[in-house]
């Protein structure tokens, strides 16, 4: 357009992999998988992609778009922004700084952009910091939801980057809300889980 604007999204070398990975571990072929891939690290995204092709994405014309993250707020009501420009006179620049480097898991937890240290405070009884983790898990339920929606149904969810490969806390914590899509995990295999590894349940109609 001849705005500039487009939905461009982010994390595109880690979905390219990921996707192949993962058909490699099925053993089935790409062009016949849908998947539903969470990147969940300092920035977090999710896609849907079917046939190795991504038809939908969180992030859109910034990284700013989506899921709750480390210091980046995610999708939030636009109106918020002026709202925020208005009342409390904020510049351009405040509000971009503020949505990118002090929201997110850093701004709700008071504590951290680091899940780890979220977490640590979370299971130190730190209201805020459970707040935070609980906010950033239901998030990323929604968008897999929505991108379930997207692909008419998926194979298989797939979690990397750090949060995704190495927390099995949220992993669990995600996959607990998602037995209306048929996905359940195998709670001892997630915690022994090492990249790369299946730790859907056997019943679980969803590999993950």
């Amino acid at each position: 357009s001849e705005w500039g604007i487009r939905r461009y999204g982010f994390h595109g070398l880690s979905y390219q992999y990921t996707s192949g990975r993962a058909a490699a571990l099925l053993h089935r072929p790409e062009d016949l998988l849908r998947l539903i891939v969470c990147h969940l690290g300092s920035g977090c995204s999710a896609a849907a992609i079917a046939g190795g092709r991504s038809l939908d994405t969180t992030m859109g014309f910034t990284p700013l778009e989506g899921l709750m993250m480390g210091a980046r707020s995610g999708s939030i009501d636009p109106g918020i922004v002026l709202h925020v420009q208005e009342r409390r006179g904020l510049s351009a620049d405040d509000v971009q700084s503020a949505l990118n480097r002090e929201s997110g898991l850093l701004g709700v937890s008071g504590v951290s952009s680091d899940m780890r240290r979220v977490l640590a405070a979370a299971g130190a009884g730190n209201e805020r910091a459970a707040l935070a983790v609980e906010m950033y898990v239901y998030r990323v339920r929604q968008a897999v939801a929505a991108l379930a929606a997207s692909l008419g149904g998926f194979d298989a969810l797939v979690f990397t980057a750090g949060v995704g490969e190495n927390s099995a806390v949220i992993r669990s914590k995600i996959c607990a809300g998602m037995s209306s899509l048929r996905v359940t995990i195998d709670e001892d295999a997630n915690r022994r889980a090492k990249p790369d590894v299946d730790i859907a349940s056997a019943s679980s109609a969803i590999r993950v």
